[in-house]
């Protein structure tokens, strides 16, 4: 499972806008994907992991919005 602190901030950034079971469902598909060394997840994973969801979230909820949750999970990141 990622490091908590990182993944717990990302999953509440997540979950405003697509739920707490798809936020993650979202980190733990990332997680498999990357195959993070002893499932932690890290400051250092953020650009992949912002990378690859976001897409998705341009999808799910529309590029405006997508932006601001990359930016708030990129702070909340830096923070941890």
């Amino acid at each position: 499972m990622p490091e908590p602190v990182i993944a717990d901030a990302i999953i509440a950034k997540l979950s405003i806008h697509l739920g707490p079971h798809v936020a993650r469902m979202a980190l733990k598909s990332f997680a498999r994907k990357v195959d993070l060394p002893g499932g932690r997840l890290t400051a250092a994973h953020v650009p992949g992991l912002i990378q690859e969801i976001r897409p998705m979230l341009n999808v799910m909820i529309g590029k405006g919005p997508s932006e601001a949750v990359v930016a708030d999970i990129e702070r909340a990141a830096a923070l941890k």
